[in-house]
């Protein structure tokens, strides 16, 4: 890459970035509220942002513990290589980041108990329990999101975008730090995550109903998936005619590849749609001497 061109990438990114502040800064100024849906106070909403925070370092540690020790899942073929895969340390924009989204992070999780317990089309007692709004919602949330997510994630790896937004999470090739890893975009790119999830969410409360306690485990599982998505374990599982299909080793395929495998739950946009699918590969054999 020419020099003037990685200047003016540089500037473009440095925009986007001042963009992103501006945005914060004004939801801070004018809509307050959208931070706080609960009204709380200042120091109960720091409270309640270090219990979130805690909460996710228990869980991923968590996730991490019954996959090693319960499950026994085996390490990914390219982790067991005497040669340690390349591992890159967080650097200071991965620490704003990792800030930046934790509030977001915090935000959402607010905004999502607030929509629960407020709204008048998500049930929420045992006896509104049902199989349409617990297992017919749960495939609705996964489908919805990934074909949301797939094709917006595709458009963040256009050439255009690419050096802008995205460029930062691939910073890692081999991701090994669970939440870390996962948690390590820009901004920009974690909120259009937040709307996808968003957009799961309303569409299954909408189609089936969804109770509850299956939004509560919906975003449970999504999190410990896109934990161990960025692990270094082979773990995959398929639910048979749902089209549903989970494998740790196609998102490490994505991260190597740059430009295969979008989706994370539902392969469809790669299969079917943008072809963009790529099978797992393991390491490359050695070069023989000549």
């Amino acid at each position: 890459m020419g020099k003037d061109r990685r200047a003016e990438q540089q500037l473009q990114s440095q925009l986007v970035n001042t963009f992103t502040v501006l945005v914060c800064a004004y939801i801070l100024r004018y809509n307050i509220n959208y931070l706080n849906p609960w009204s709380l106070t200042l120091g109960q909403w720091i409270s309640f942002f270090v219990f979130i925070r805690c909460a996710i370092t228990f869980y991923d540690h968590l996730v991490i513990y019954v996959i090693d020790h319960w499950i026994k899942a085996p390490l990914l073929p390219t982790r067991t290589q005497p040669k340690p895969v390349r591992r890159v340390d967080l650097d200071v924009p991965s620490i704003i980041f990792l800030s930046f989204n934790a509030v977001n992070e915090c935000v959402f999780v607010q905004r999502l108990c607030h929509y629960i317990y407020y709204s008048s089309s998500v049930p929420r007692l045992p006896e509104d329990v049902g199989l349409l709004n617990t297992l017919g919602a749960l495939y609705v949330m996964f489908v919805v999101n990934d074909l949301m997510y797939a094709p917006l994630h595709h458009i963040l790896h256009l050439p255009a975008m690419y050096p802008l937004v995205h460029k930062h999470h691939h910073r890692q090739h081999y991701p090994v730090r669970g939440y870390l890893d996962a948690g390590n975009e820009h901004p920009i790119e974690h909120a259009i995550g937040v709307c996808c999830t968003w957009a799961a969410v309303l569409s299954a409360v909408f189609v089936t109903g969804a109770h509850a306690v299956t939004v509560f485990f919906f975003f449970n599982i999504h999190a410990a998936l896109a934990m161990l998505n960025h692990s270094p374990y082979d773990v995959k599982f398929c639910i048979p005619y749902t089209g549903l299909e989970y494998s740790v080793g196609n998102h490490e395929m994505h991260h190597r590849k740059f430009t295969v495998n979008y989706a994370q739950y539902v392969m469809w946009y790669d299969t079917k749609m943008a072809n963009t699918f790529a099978e797992y590969e393991g390491p490359s054999p050695p070069k023989k001497l000549s």
